[in-house]
């Protein structure tokens, strides 16, 4: 800095992420630290302070802000800017001040954005823990070399941590900030199960797959019975350090944390991990899943119905996007599903999807008439289109609306099967013995890591096995996995089995009671048929056959033309009744097909 008389006014700049929250790097200590290190620049000739702080308005603080943010993406750092802009009569401050050069920026690309700004404005930087001035070449050069090394202790840190966390989910550690609602951490970091909160995730799943409540009744429930919330329960066993910071009363539930624990893979023993990137949620196929195995609370195939029934109320919630132009609702909406064009993936995406769609009726132009098609339809986004001719929708929703209703009218086979599978319902005994077996299989699911690291060692560090004996005993493990997961998938089974044994006749009950009107034909209101249909109803499965040269269609005629000849509708039942689905056969006369 050169010798002159000029008293220079500083403006500090502080920011803290939010995994910095600590006495180290906290705002208060930064700027202590930038005021000792503005009052270390001694005085001017005529006994005045070399630099000063600015005005109070000039003290800028991002709080919670990763280095590697945007400047224009930081509240603070947009106000200098807009300060500097603004500044008519000159600028308000000579100098900037940090705490260290990391505090401006983690990345180097922003402190050259940064520089820039400043240099652009003639201003001057300085770091309270650095010896830098960026008034000579040299500091300018030494500003970029810090930049450089401040970037790379960013990736080296991100490399060791992202490292350290594998290897410790691998092991079956928790990495989150506590253990969801119904766990609680071990001494060795795992999650264990929390009995007192374990027996409320089982009444919520209970409740919601076999009565059908909703998220808020649910909650309502949990309040009445004054059942802690999850933040009040984490506190009191001590998964929260604290009190308890809440305006609403320690019983209170939102509808909210019910759907989330719904929809929470972790009470099925699978921990997913990275499931967001800078507070984003990523798409589910770029989640982590840990391979070590923990003590489930539900059976998977308990929640992987669970996961239907919130599907089907986030489309419920979507009901009005649904309706056409002139409030058309179609009944069996995200329910068709196309056998023609089913692939080999997983069971929830095997098969296309059917919707509604309109066309004008050629002799009454603000008439329509309402179809149902195959998504595959539409030969602009994709390559092969589906061959199916459309469906009429009012002929089609009638039959599987009085089907349901016949259903709920006479339901004996359903009440047969809930007394037949109440008999056959596993004794306590065999219930317990069956989870013996399941955590049997699970313990030595979680030992293949470590078995296939020993083997690791012996080749690379031992040197006592080839590679070629590596591959073939690291295959050995792998096929031990899949035979332990498929032991484990059947005891789910089993014991998913007896879980929707229980009660399951007075579920038909309350699906009677809650549209009676409807099934007695007394009410005609569409929004009611809905429910029904979707309370009832997993999935309706439309088959096709070829075209032949009795079929007559109206329209364009294509070669390979399939004609919807049957449906397969399956059952919100347990999973025997799901597979023994109705096969009916399904025709139509209708000229405008």
């Amino acid at each position: 800095m050169d010798n002159d008389e000029k008293q220079l006014r500083v403006a500090i700049y502080l920011r803290v992420s939010t995994d910095e929250q600590v006495e180290k790097y906290g705002l208060d200590a930064q700027r202590s630290t930038i005021e000792a290190a503005i009052k270390s620049r001694g005085l001017l000739k005529d006994g005045r302070p070399a630099m000063v702080l600015a005005d109070k308005n000039y003290i800028y603080s991002d709080d919670g802000v990763s280095g590697v943010v945007n400047l224009n993406e930081r509240p603070a750092f947009s106000r200098i800017i807009e300060d500097i802009s603004n500044s008519e009569d000159g600028l308000p401050f000579d100098v900037i001040a940090v705490y260290r050069i990391d505090r401006f920026a983690r990345k180097l690309k922003i402190l050259l954005e940064v520089l820039d700004l400043f240099k652009k404005h003639k201003l001057e930087f300085i770091s309270a823990t650095e010896s830098i001035d960026t008034s000579s070449p040299f500091g300018r050069a030494m500003l970029g070399i810090l930049g450089v090394i401040a970037e790379l202790e960013l990736e080296t840190i991100k490399e060791r941590t992202s490292k350290g966390k594998e290897a410790a989910v691998s092991q079956g550690k928790f990495m989150g900030t506590h253990p969801p609602y119904g766990y609680i951490k071990d001494k060795e970091g795992k999650i264990a199960i929390l009995k007192a909160e374990a027996e409320i995730v089982k009444r919520i799943y209970k409740t919601f797959v076999l009565d059908r409540l909703s998220y808020q009744i649910i909650a309502n429930k949990l309040a009445e019975d004054n059942i802690l919330s999850p933040e009040v329960s984490a506190v009191k066993y001590g998964k929260r350090k604290g009190e308890v910071h809440k305006l609403n009363p320690n019983n209170f539930w939102m509808s909210g944390q019910i759907r989330d624990i719904l929809s929470d893979e972790i009470y099925t023993g699978f921990y997913y991990y990275n499931k967001s990137h800078y507070g984003k949620l990523l798409p589910k196929q770029d989640w982590k899943l840990s391979p070590y195995r923990h003590k489930p609370i539900i059976p998977l195939h308990i929640f992987e119905i669970s996961q239907t029934y919130v599907k089907q109320i986030a489309d419920r919630k979507n009901l009005n996007k649904k309706k056409e132009e002139n409030d058309h609702l179609y009944l069996l909406s995200s329910l068709l599903k196309c056998d023609h064009c089913k692939r080999d993936v997983n069971e929830n995406e095997k098969y296309s999807t059917w919707t509604g769609v309109k066309k004008k009726l050629t002799n009454s132009p603000h008439k329509f008439s309402y179809y149902y098609q195959c998504n595959r339809k539409n030969d602009t986004k994709n390559s092969e289109t589906c061959p199916t001719i459309p469906i009429p929708a009012e002929a089609l929703e009638n039959y599987v609306v009085e089907f349901v209703k016949e259903l709920l009218k006479d339901p004996r086979h359903v009440y047969e099967y809930s007394r037949n599978l109440r008999s056959k319902k596993l004794e306590s005994e065999v219930l317990a013995d069956l989870e013996v077996r399941r955590q049997h299989y699970i313990d030595l699911l979680n030992g293949i890591p470590g078995r296939k690291k020993g083997y690791q060692d012996q080749h690379a560090v031992l040197m006592i096995i080839d590679t070629d004996t590596l591959k073939e005993k690291l295959a050995e493990l792998n096929l031990k996995a899949s035979e332990y997961q498929e032991k484990i998938k059947e005891i789910d089974y089993s014991i998913s089995q007896s879980y929707l044994s229980e009660d399951y006749e007075l579920g038909l009950n309350q699906y009677r009671e809650r549209y009676k009107e409807v099934i007695e034909g007394r009410v005609a209101d569409q929004k009611a048929l809905y429910d029904l249909i979707h309370d009832l109803v997993y999935q309706v499965v439309v088959h096709s056959r070829p075209k032949t040269k009795e079929d007559s269609i109206a329209g364009k005629k294509k070669e390979g033309q399939m004609i919807p000849n049957t449906i397969d509708i399956y059952l919100n039942l347990p999973e025997t009744i799901l597979s023994d689905f109705i096969d009916r056969e399904f025709s139509v006369i209708n000229s405008d097909l």
